[in-house]
């Protein structure tokens, strides 16, 4: 029983990991903050969870956020 949910951790890690690069492959240079992309592509494969969650977190603008900045 242990190792089955060990393996289903790992298995949601390797998830958040994969959607994360190619999150940040498939989004435009313009929707990109603080670093530039080969940036964040450095830093998901030097450190691969915590570099997916702050890409989560800090990577990139929120459609909404987009939007009112061209509206403005």
């Amino acid at each position: 029983m242990t190792s089955l949910l060990v393996y289903a951790i790992y298995l949601i890690v390797a998830v958040l990991y994969v959607f994360a690069l190619v999150d940040c492959i498939r989004t435009p240079v313009s929707r990109i903050r603080m670093v530039p992309k080969t940036g964040w592509l450095i830093i998901m494969v030097l450190f691969p969870i915590l570099g997916a969650i702050a890409w989560r977190n800090l990577g990139k603008r929120s459609a909404f956020a987009e939007d009112r900045m061209a509206a403005a």
